[in-house]
């Protein structure tokens, strides 16, 4: 590992992630994602361990990529926004299947960033590489 508190610290912020995206309705609003008293060990290991896909995406992408690189910053921001859009304004409470979709998200997050991470792959051997020969090239003339 190149980076070991890079991994880290990407691993933490995927799964505060749901919580943080849900602050600005209120702490209500956040606390729904919180388990009852009663089982709330098994309700986070259950709900980070779908949550935790995601951050493996983006642990995966921070070992195999330079800082700032495109094959790391695509998937930070598509995970993301996929989080935020998905969980910012979903009512637990609305009816009695509303919760698979915490188990769903995380998948779908984790799919996209998987792909902005190959994109971000290709964007880097293809482009970005020959960017600057590019550029030298122009100054060159």
């Amino acid at each position: 590992m190149k980076y070991k508190s890079s991994v880290l610290l990407s691993f933490i912020y995927v799964n505060l992630l749901p919580y943080l995206c849900r602050l600005p309705h209120g702490v209500d609003w956040m606390l729904q994602y919180l388990p009852d008293s009663g089982t709330f060990m098994f309700g986070l290991l259950f709900f980070h361990t779908f949550y935790s896909m995601p951050a493996i995406i983006l642990m995966v992408a921070v070992n195999i990529a330079k800082p700032l690189s495109a094959t790391f910053l695509l998937p930070l921001t598509v995970i993301s926004i996929a989080t935020f859009m998905l969980n910012h304004d979903y009512d637990l409470a609305s009816d009695a299947q509303a919760a698979i979709g915490l188990m769903v998200w995380p998948l779908m997050a984790a799919f996209f960033g998987f792909l902005a991470m190959l994109l971000g792959a290709l964007l880097d051997k293809f482009i970005f590489k020959s960017l600057p020969n590019a550029i030298d090239n122009e100054l060159d003339k």
